[in-house]
Protein backbone atom coordinates (compact mmCIF):
# COMPACT_ATOMS: atom_id res chain seq x y z
CA UNK A 1 0.00 0.00 0.00
CA UNK A 2 1.05 3.81 -0.88
CA UNK A 3 1.49 6.16 1.52
CA UNK A 4 1.09 9.71 1.02
CA UNK A 5 4.37 11.12 1.26
CA UNK A 6 5.32 15.42 2.06
CA UNK A 7 7.01 16.59 -1.35
CA UNK A 8 9.50 19.47 -1.13
CA UNK A 9 10.77 21.30 -3.93
CA UNK A 10 11.73 25.05 -4.72
CA UNK A 11 8.80 26.42 -6.54
CA UNK A 12 7.80 29.57 -8.28
CA UNK A 13 4.94 31.28 -6.64
CA UNK A 14 3.88 34.21 -8.52
CA UNK A 15 5.25 35.42 -12.23
CA UNK A 16 8.81 36.80 -11.46
CA UNK A 17 9.32 35.50 -8.03
CA UNK A 18 12.39 33.43 -7.03
CA UNK A 19 12.20 30.37 -5.56
CA UNK A 20 11.29 29.50 -2.06
CA UNK A 21 10.76 26.40 -0.54
CA UNK A 22 6.97 24.48 -1.24
CA UNK A 23 6.23 21.33 0.02
CA UNK A 24 2.79 19.44 -0.37
CA UNK A 25 0.99 15.73 0.47
CA UNK A 26 1.51 13.57 -2.40
CA UNK A 27 -1.67 11.42 -3.63
CA UNK A 28 -1.46 7.86 -4.05
CA UNK A 29 0.95 6.53 -6.78
CA UNK A 30 -1.72 4.70 -9.52
CA UNK A 31 -1.15 2.27 -11.14
CA UNK A 32 0.70 3.40 -14.32
CA UNK A 33 3.00 5.77 -12.14
CA UNK A 34 6.48 6.06 -11.01
CA UNK A 35 8.05 7.74 -8.17
CA UNK A 36 11.59 8.59 -8.62
CA UNK A 37 13.47 10.50 -5.27
CA UNK A 38 15.42 13.40 -7.62
CA UNK A 39 18.77 13.49 -7.04
CA UNK A 40 19.91 16.45 -9.19
CA UNK A 41 17.90 18.51 -11.32
CA UNK A 42 18.35 20.84 -14.34
CA UNK A 43 16.53 24.15 -15.60
CA UNK A 44 16.37 24.70 -19.03
CA UNK A 45 14.93 27.61 -21.68
CA UNK A 46 11.22 26.53 -21.30
CA UNK A 47 11.49 26.48 -17.36
CA UNK A 48 12.81 30.33 -17.63
CA UNK A 49 9.73 31.88 -19.95
CA UNK A 50 7.06 29.75 -17.25
CA UNK A 51 8.92 30.97 -14.13
CA UNK A 52 8.73 34.54 -15.48
CA UNK A 53 4.90 34.50 -16.54
CA UNK A 54 5.92 35.05 -20.24
CA UNK A 55 3.58 31.54 -20.97
CA UNK A 56 1.34 30.10 -19.50
CA UNK A 57 1.50 28.40 -16.07
CA UNK A 58 -0.19 27.97 -12.81
CA UNK A 59 1.49 28.58 -9.53
CA UNK A 60 3.00 27.55 -7.39
CA UNK A 61 5.38 26.22 -10.62
CA UNK A 62 8.25 23.71 -9.63
CA UNK A 63 10.67 24.15 -12.50
CA UNK A 64 12.90 21.59 -13.82
CA UNK A 65 12.38 18.36 -15.73
CA UNK A 66 15.41 16.90 -16.90
CA UNK A 67 16.35 15.21 -13.81
CA UNK A 68 18.42 12.52 -12.36
CA UNK A 69 17.72 10.53 -9.23
CA UNK A 70 16.02 7.04 -8.49
CA UNK A 71 13.20 4.91 -8.83
CA UNK A 72 11.61 4.59 -5.43
CA UNK A 73 7.92 2.37 -6.01
CA UNK A 74 6.24 1.43 -9.35
CA UNK A 75 2.47 1.19 -9.47
CA UNK A 76 1.15 -2.13 -10.16
CA UNK A 77 1.00 -1.97 -13.63
CA UNK A 78 4.78 -0.60 -14.60
CA UNK A 79 6.83 -2.91 -15.76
Amino acid sequence: MYDSKIIRALAVHAPGAPLSAFEYASTSLSADEIEVKVEYCALCHSDLHLMNGEWACTYPFVPGHELIGHITQTGSSVR
